[in-house]
């Protein structure tokens, strides 16, 4: 006989919509839509490991990992609009299935990530970095050399080719400019470069501790910092996280 399904709570049903962002994973559709000026629900919850496999499912899935041993977990269960939901249970492939693991697993681990954003602070000074970021319009030296090759021994092959230009770029741009500021500040309030570093770095270690890879890390590193300092431009962020990998704090 098999397991009953347990019913979802309605709360639990807007944290697995809201984790999709309202859009089902398997295709482009829209969960929630309006009808007659009314918001009509257009998702079911699915078990991404079946509840109650058959044995073809057995069979399929023998040599798939699963994201907890209880399949009616959150863990297991993801939104799915009504069509990829009946399609996927009735017929699901092995590909499928591994598309909707590693969305659900990558979903798992942004919420371990954030976590920890309550455990790691940073000083109100790294405002002051922010604001010359975004409100001064810098004159850019072309000419300005700097060695790449910290960035370059640091990260592996996690890093796409795309995430590392903007990285080098970054550093070049603006690497001496933050490291001027910073000396600014430390002159006014000594030691302020290096309790932001050691919480920087801790951030890093909480992340890498985590199985996080250098891709992730990065991405973790500018959403911390933007949450932390609460600013709606995300460049800025990403500019000061490339300043401290090349600082030697992050990798």
């Amino acid at each position: 006989m098999g397991k009953d399904r347990r019913k979802i709570p309605p709360n639990e049903q807007l944290i697995l919509h809201s984790e999709v962002n309202g859009i089902c994973p398997l295709c482009p559709t829209v969960l929630v839509y309006e009808k007659n000026g009314r918001n009509q629900k257009g998702f079911e919850i699915a078990h991404i490991y079946p509840l109650n496999p058959l044995t073809k499912e057995v069979e399929l899935l023998k040599n798939e990992e699963k994201l907890n041993a209880d399949l009616d977990h959150g863990d297991n269960l993801i939104c799915l609009c009504n069509p990829c939901h009946k399609r996927y249970d009735k017929d699901k492939t092995v590909e499928e299935y591994r598309e909707l693991f590693k969305k659900k697993k990558d979903i798992l681990k942004r919420k371990k990530e954030q976590e920890l954003w309550s455990r790691t602070t940073i000083e109100k000074q790294i405002f002051e970095i922010i604001e010359i970021l975004v409100d001064q319009d810098f004159e850019f030296d072309d000419n300005l050399e700097y060695s790449p090759k910290t960035i370059d021994d640091k990260t592996d092959g996690t890093i796409t080719l795309l995430t590392k230009r903007k990285i080098h770029q970054n550093v070049q741009d603006y690497f001496f400019k933050i490291r001027a500021k910073f000396k600014e500040i430390d002159f006014v309030e000594p030691m302020t470069t290096e309790i932001i570093s050691s919480q920087v770095k801790t951030h890093y270690l909480l992340l890498k501790k985590q199985g996080t890879n250098q891709k992730q890390i990065f991405e973790a590193m500018v959403d911390w910092l933007q949450k932390q300092t609460k600013q709606d431009n995300r460049e800025a962020s990403e500019i000061i996280i490339s300043y401290f990998i090349q600082n030697c704090e992050i990798f």
